[in-house]
C-alpha cells in the first residue's frame, strides 16, 4: 500500500469555505486538492493501491484530518472545483476520533498529524519524509512486486512545511529522508515524482 499524508498548516476546519477564492478563504486548500488529483488521478482510470491524508490545522476547528482511500472513490473529478466541493461536504460533517465517511472514499475524524504517523509506525509501515537533503528514493531498496508490496508512508508539507518540532518527531521515529528534486517543490509535484518512480521500480522488479 502507498499512502501520502500531508500537514496542510493553514486549511479550513470547517464547511464554511468560498469554492471560489480557495486559496484565500480556505487557507491553501487549493494545495490539498492538487494534492489528491496527484495521488489518484491517471488519465483515463484511478490509482486504486493509494491511500490520502490531509491534516488541517486551519481555522475553527483545529485539527481535522480527511481521507481519501483509492478503491473506494466514486464520482470525483480531477478538477480543483470538484475535489474542493467534496472537501467541504467532509469539513461540514461533526467529526470525532473515530472516522466517519462522509461520500464514498471520503473520511473525516478529528485527529492529529503525529498521531497518524504513529499509527502507521505500529503497523509496521515504512515511513519517508520527503526533504531536499534526503537519498534518491531508487535506493531505498523498496519491495514492490505484486506478492509482497512493502506497505510506505510519504510525509510531505505544504507551502509552509511541517516545521522544526516535527521534523524532530519523524527523525526519533526514525523516518527517512528521500528527495526527488536539487531543487524545492510543490507537495502535489513530488506525489507524482513519487508514483513514477514507484512506477519504474515495481516494473523492474
Amino acid at each position: 500500500m502507498k499512502e501520502f499524508i500531508l500537514k496542510a498548516n493553514k486549511s479550513a476546519t470547517s464547511g464554511d469555505i468560498n469554492i471560489k477564492d480557495l486559496p484565500g478563504s480556505a487557507g491553501r486548500l487549493d494545495l490539498v486538492c492538487r494534492c489528491v488529483n496527484s495521488s489518484f488521478f491517471l488519465s483515463h482510470d484511478l490509482r486504486r493501491d493509494t491511500v490520502f491524508y490531509s491534516v488541517h490545522y486551519g481555522e475553527p476547528n483545529p485539527p481535522i484530518a480527511l481521507k481519501f482511500i483509492g478503491d473506494e472513490l466514486k464520482r470525483l473529478s480531477p478538477d480543483e472545483r470538484s475535489i474542493a466541493l467534496f472537501i467541504k461536504k467532509a469539513l461540514e460533517k461533526d467529526s470525532s476520533k473515530l472516522w466517519k465517511e462522509s461520500t464514498a472514499g471520503i473520511y473525516t475524524a478529528k485527529q492529529e498529524f503525529r498521531d497518524l504517523i504513529l499509527e502507521k509506525k505500529n503497523e509496521n509501515y515504512r515511513i519517508f519524509y520527503l526533504h531536499l537533503n534526503g537519498k534518491p528514493l531508487e535506493e531505498c531498496n523498496l519491495k514492490l512486486n505484486d506478492d509482497d508490496d512493502e506497505d510506505i508512508l510519504f510525509v510531505l508539507g505544504d507551502h509552509i512545511g511541517i516545521g522544526e518540532d516535527d521534523e524532530k518527531f519523524l527523525d526519533e521515529l526514525g523516518a527517512e529522508r528521500i528527495s526527488l528534486s536539487p531543487v524545492e517543490l510543490h507537495a502535489d509535484h513530488c506525489i507524482i515524482l513519487v508514483h513514477n518512480a514507484l512506477d519504474k521500480l515495481k516494473n523492474n522488479e
